[in-house]
């Protein structure tokens, strides 16, 4: 009992003065003034579900299409996107729960409660089914959505996401479970961020140093941005342990994988595994793009989104004319096509490189 009271006060010691440097480091990035007033671009509103708030976007007609941010960043990363898609489709950029400006509860953050709230939200909007685009963490989500709730998902488009990783043993499971400390993972995002934000966009357009302010000013206020580190911990977490890695062959949603040549959060790699072993995926590659297409080249992200999503891309017909889809049905695999196949597409935008794994 004296060595876990003993335990418990080092730790809270070793947390309090974590933060105390961290305050110190992000001093420079304290703005009250632009908290107080800061809204998204494209506007915000915000969804009751009773036990939560989400805050979300909507605009556009035609077929849902949910977009699925990653840990932590907002729908507003995607204001450079969501215009030109609404212009096909009904489009829903959300807020995940613990992120941006929708609520934070002291909740468990697992990717499956997540994936949960996102259909809560989907039952909400009484929308049946929706197309999905994921960046990074979303994405993981939509193919969790695609795995386990195929009759909701129509296509999903998953941009440098997580979701492959191998299931955690041995030295990397104990201690994922005994030495992982919310408070020092949070703080390390805090005091680490300027570093990774960087590594998201390769082009760097002029919206990005405006995110950039907003996102530092919540960090820099360590009391705010609090119960966004706790969700922002506890969803990394569980991203090691909902991996999906050996059940990608069991998802049969139509899957475009659109991967930065030079994401350095997510590699390449990783985008090549989930070609290779989902069972209805193409790639496409981006040359001069990091972890955030959609920021580093909007026209061609939007394009093949749009392309991608409309009914007659692959002659399957739209998410009001398709049944829903309970269980994978008469899906068949040809070894022949494990191997992920190449070819060269050329866009008004930039020239891309395609890799497909064709349905067996």
């Amino acid at each position: 009992m004296v060595c876990r009271v003993r335990d418990g006060c080092l730790a809270a010691v070793l947390a309090l003065s974590c933060t105390s440097c961290t305050d110190l480091l992000l001093a420079r990035y304290r703005d009250d003034a632009l908290l107080a007033r800061h809204t998204y671009r494209l506007g915000q509103e915000y969804l009751d579900l009773g036990d939560l708030t989400l805050c979300y976007q909507e605009v556009g007609q035609g077929d849902p299409v949910i977009i699925l941010p990653g840990l932590g960043t907002s729908i507003d990363f995607w204001q450079l996107n969501v215009p030109s898609l609404a212009e096909h489709f009904h489009v829903l950029a959300m807020d995940l729960p613990g992120f941006g400006k929708s609520d934070k509860p002291d909740a468990s953050y697992d990717l499956l409660w997540l994936s949960r709230q996102v259909l809560a939200f989907m039952d909400a909007k009484q929308i049946e089914r929706a197309h999905f685009i994921g960046g990074s963490m979303g994405g993981h989500l939509g193919l969790l959505l695609a795995l386990h709730h195929p009759d909701r998902v129509g296509k999903l488009v998953i941009m440098g996401s997580s979701g492959m990783w191998p299931h955690p043993g041995g030295l990397a499971d104990l201690a994922l479970k005994t030495l992982w400390s919310e408070w020092l993972v949070a703080d390390h995002l805090r005091r680490a961020w300027p570093d990774i934000y960087w590594k998201l966009s390769r082009r760097q357009p002029p919206i990005t140093h405006d995110l950039f302010r907003y996102q530092m000013a919540v960090r820099a206020d360590s009391r705010r941005y609090a119960p966004e580190g706790r969700a922002a911990a506890r969803a990394l977490r569980s991203i090691f342990y909902r991996t999906c890695r050996n059940q990608l062959d069991e998802i049969d949603t139509p899957v475009l994988l659109i991967w930065g040549e030079a994401d350095h959060i997510h590699p390449l790699k990783d985008a090549e595994f989930f070609a290779e072993h989902l069972p209805d995926a193409k790639l496409v590659v981006v040359p001069d793009a990091a972890h955030e297409v959609m920021i580093d080249n909007p026209p061609l992200f939007n394009d093949l989104v749009r392309d991608f999503l409309a009914p007659q891309s692959d002659g399957r017909k739209g998410l009001a004319e398709r049944p829903g889809r309970t269980a994978r049905q008469n899906l068949t695999h040809d070894k022949r096509h494990n191997a992920v196949q190449g070819q060269t597409l050329q866009d008004c935008h930039h020239p891309v490189t395609v890799a497909s794994r064709p349905r067996g």
